[in-house]
């Protein structure tokens, strides 16, 4: 009877200890003491402490108490044992504003799967909202309708440059640079939480360092940020870097650095110099930081012609004594060109890319004088100059290009662009093939791919192209990508987006940036400790973005929360297979909203903007 009786009081005490740790209901009847309780979590509180044992008690989308056992019962509860539980992710870098724009994508999918539930848009010169609206227009509506992950919005320099200036490359007159400031002003009224600019893209590569300032200068009272893609991230890193600092210096506004990197194999090691500028600035009293993405490559889906662009076209190398000619045709003059060439495939690819710009007076004689095949010519030096030039457009391009290589001589001169090409490029070991009709080469290296076809690298460049091979450069090295994530005074952003799943080709950091970050660095590599990956994607972006009540564990604090199966991440994106939802993140919390539930959608949306807190 005894032995009975023993063994039912070890099944009663087995029951309720699983129905304690089970995601249930209070008891019916009773008023439960909390929305939510996340038990027994390995917690990760932002900070670099280790991890603590503790519940986590949630009530009207705040942290309301952390204890080793929280008394009282819930409506829900999370039995989060073996689990990390740390503040929800923020990404400090995404341009998910264009996809999130419409109702269809506004979950943002991609980010909340990877742990992410605040993102910061607006971007690389690109106000988040359309040209024709206002901050207040879309704030509106991500409010009533409402959006996955919380989102805070940037005012873009170019966009402010478009609306007064249009796509001219000049000085702003005194009263278009109040104009812009005006609307700089107005952004932030609105609740926009700083100023973000592309440098290297048109029309913000007309500004110039003091226009900028100007703008930057608007948003310092209000305690804004200034967020730059800067103006070169390659040969010329070291001066675009001295050049955010100096914007910062002289407008009393911090300066967030995106996605910085040294791209391009000749300038593999320069961010060393480049951090060594921020560290001397920041021991000045300057407020600079700066977020990367962990991934060799760059770009939507970062596509590189393996073939020079004046290779295709068979354009030599310009003659010394023509120099001065070329230059006099810059890439605002070229527009107009195009009147002469309307029968020609360039059309298509320049204007796609450039907007229209008027062609200056002076050159119209010239021009009007000048042979068709003369002015065909300057024009596809121009467009190779400007980098618009990527590849051949038709079939018909492809067959001149053969005809002219079964010439020995031409088809050495080829050869050696190509090499000399792939070498300033990223170097045949730095070039992956990524889709390809051959589907056992996709993965693989050019280098690789040489072998394998027993050719030389460059044959094995035009065998690819030729085929319409998507090849992805490796432009940035391992070792400036761990040496860039080890600064304590650098986040992480992603540069991703919300692409419509499985539509035309992506980065895959859209899909994978946060949990391969955690995975690659800090659990396999070693590279980074797994508390300074967290604070790297918690409460330093929290910091940068002067946030005081999301970003930690504490109490007080919102409640965006991610829920981590660490020995489960799965990082199932490819360059051959961008389109893949990450997989690791067992609930995730927006404002106290289980948004995911056992790695599933809960077909909620309680994002919300989060509007810049006037100083």
């Amino acid at each position: 009877m005894k032995t009975r009786n023993a063994s039912l009081g070890i099944f009663l005490f087995l029951f309720l200890s699983l129905w304690v740790g089970m995601n249930v209901s209070a008891p019916a009847g009773n008023t439960p003491d909390y929305d939510l309780i996340i038990r027994n979590g390995r917690v990760f509180d932002g900070s670099l402490s280790q991890e603590l044992k503790a519940d986590i008690a949630i009530k009207d989308g705040i942290i309301v108490s952390i204890s080793k056992s929280v008394k009282g019962n819930a409506a829900q509860v999370i039995n989060a044992k073996g689990l990390v539980v740390a503040p929800g992710f923020i990404d400090l870098h995404t341009h998910v504003d264009s996809e999130m724009y419409f109702p269809e994508n506004r979950a943002c999918l991609n980010y909340l799967k990877q742990g992410v539930t605040s993102v910061v848009v607006g971007q690389c010169g690109r106000s988040a909202w359309p040209i024709f609206e206002k901050a207040e227009d879309l704030m509106k509506t991500w409010g009533e309708e409402g959006i996955g992950p919380n989102a805070a919005l940037l005012v873009g320099h170019g966009q402010v440059r478009e609306l007064v200036m249009g796509m001219e490359d000049r000085e702003p007159t005194a009263e278009e640079l109040e104009e812009m400031k005006a609307l700089v002003e107005e952004a932030m009224e609105q609740g926009a939480s700083g100023l973000s600019t592309g440098l290297e893209y048109l029309p913000g590569s007309f500004g110039s360092t003091d226009e900028v300032t100007e703008l930057v200068k608007v948003i310092a009272p209000y305690g804004g940020i200034y967020h730059t893609h800067m103006r070169n991230e390659g040969e010329k890193l070291i001066e675009a870097v001295k050049e955010a600092i100096e914007i910062s210096e002289k407008s009393g506004a911090p300066v967030h650095i995106s996605h910085l990197k040294a791209v391009g194999k000749p300038n593999w090691g320069l961010v060393k110099e480049a951090c060594a500028i921020i560290e001397e600035a920041r021991a000045r009293g300057i407020k600079v930081t700066a977020d990367q993405y962990p991934f060799r490559f760059s770009s939507g889906y970062p596509y590189r012609s393996l073939i020079p662009g004046s290779a295709w076209l068979g354009i030599e190398e310009l003659e010394e004594d023509g120099e001065e000619e070329i230059e006099r045709l810059s890439s605002s003059d070229i527009d107009e060109i195009f009147d002469y060439l309307r029968d020609h495939q360039l059309i298509a690819l320049y204007k796609k890319i450039t907007p229209y710009i008027p062609i200056s007076e002076r050159h119209q004689e010239y021009l009007d004088n000048l042979p068709r095949k003369e002015l065909l010519r300057l024009v596809g030096r121009s467009l190779v100059r400007a980098g618009l030039f990527q590849g051949p457009g038709s079939a018909r391009e492809r067959m001149l290009f053969l005809e002219r290589m079964k010439d020995p001589a031409e088809a050495a001169r080829i050869r050696d662009k190509i090499k000399e090409y792939i070498d300033k490029m990223a170097g045949s070991e730095n070039i992956i093939v990524g889709i390809c009709v051959e589907r056992r080469l996709e993965g693989k290296s050019l280098k690789q791919v040489a072998a394998i076809k027993s050719k030389s690298v460059e044959d094995a460049a035009i065998e690819l192209e030729l085929m319409g091979a998507r090849c992805i450069p490796l432009r940035m090295c391992e070792e400036d990508i761990e040496y860039i994530m080890k600064k304590d005074y650098v986040g992480t952003g992603s540069d991703g987006t919300a692409p419509f799943f499985g539509i035309g080709l992506t980065h895959i950091r859209s899909y994978s940036t946060f949990l391969h970050k955690i995975k690659k660095y800090a659990l396999d590599r070693k590279s980074v400790s797994l508390p300074h990956v967290i604070r790297s994607q918690t409460s330093l972006p929290a910091q940068i973005m002067n946030w005081d009540d999301r970003g930690w564990i504490k109490e007080g604090y919102k409640a965006d929360i991610v829920v981590l199966d660490l020995e489960n991440i799965q990082i199932r994106t490819s360059i051959s297979n961008p389109h893949a939802y990450s997989g690791g993140v067992k609930y995730l919390l927006v404002n106290g909203n289980l948004v995911l539930d056992d790695g599933e959608w809960t077909g909620k949306l309680p994002g919300r903007v989060i509007r810049l807190k006037k100083s």
